[in-house]
């Protein structure tokens, strides 16, 4: 029978690690840091959730994957391929859709908590 999977108090959990660019920088690259806390199968797609960090900078994306997030902390300002701007601030949700391209911009050093559904 599955259990129940938790990472508590996300907003102060210390240990996170360096981890790989979530994107490609623009200019140099932000110190990002994770702590995973599950990694299985949900309907034939692959599920990593997790609490993420990123110092300030810009990333550019181009997503594969479909990613629901809640920041906890900080800035950030995503500007789509097509020129939509959305500014994100601790307290908001927002999902990024698969496909999504654009630059996220880190105003102020941000972290989330996410669970991104994707297919090797």
């Amino acid at each position: 029978m599955p259990e129940i999977s938790v990472q508590h108090q996300c907003a102060s959990l210390t240990g996170l690690v360096e981890v790989d660019s979530f994107g490609d920088p623009v200019g140099p690259l932000p110190l990002q840091t994770d702590a995973g806390f599950f990694n299985g199968e949900f309907e034939g797609a692959k599920m990593v959730t997790g609490t993420w960090e990123c110092e300030v900078g810009t990333l550019q994306l181009d997503l594969d994957l479909v990613e629901f997030c809640h920041l906890l902390e900080g800035h950030w300002r995503l500007t789509s391929e097509s020129g939509q701007v959305t500014d994100i601030k601790a307290g908001d949700s927002w999902v990024f859709p698969r496909g999504w391209k654009g630059t996220a911009e880190v105003i102020e050093k941000v972290r989330k908590v996410y669970m991104m559904l994707y297919t090797e």
